[in-house]
């Protein structure tokens, strides 16, 4: 049996923009990030405005705009695009600040004890640097 955590769909395009604009190295503009990227244009503005929301992109306006990378590569993660995005990024509800278990065992149960393992394996593989697929 496998189990699977499914990305949204709008948080594969936000890394997939970030990728192409880290690429490029200068301003991209949407049709162009569109249409070499597959993405639908009706995603393009949610996208850009969850990660400039999230500092990692800026907008330059005008005739010659487009969008830009503002963080590093090298300090960029994938982690860092998908907490931009996804609401959560725990495994469980009983990882989420508040510990929330309905049995109130929290604090002493054995498959919350796994599950923050987990949870720490997965964020570890998913700090990866954006300028690691650049080379």
């Amino acid at each position: 049996m496998v189990i699977i955590l499914q990305l949204n769909v709008t948080t594969d395009y936000g890394i997939r923009t970030v990728l192409y604009l880290s690429i490029k190295g200068g301003v991209v503009n949407s049709k162009e990030m569109c249409e070499k990227m597959g993405i639908p244009h009706t995603y393009m503005h949610k996208i850009t405005k969850t990660l400039k929301d999230a500092k990692i992109i800026s907008e330059k306006r005008g005739t010659t705009g487009g969008f830009i990378l503002e963080k590093d590569p090298e300090t960029l993660s994938i982690l860092n695009i998908i907490t931009a995005f996804e609401k959560t990024m725990y495994i469980n509800r009983c990882l989420e600040e508040d510990k929330y278990c309905s049995r109130n065992a929290a604090a002493f149960c054995k498959i919350r004890e796994f599950y923050t393992k987990l949870q720490e394996e997965m964020n570890n593989k998913l700090d990866i640097k954006i300028s690691t697929f650049l080379k």
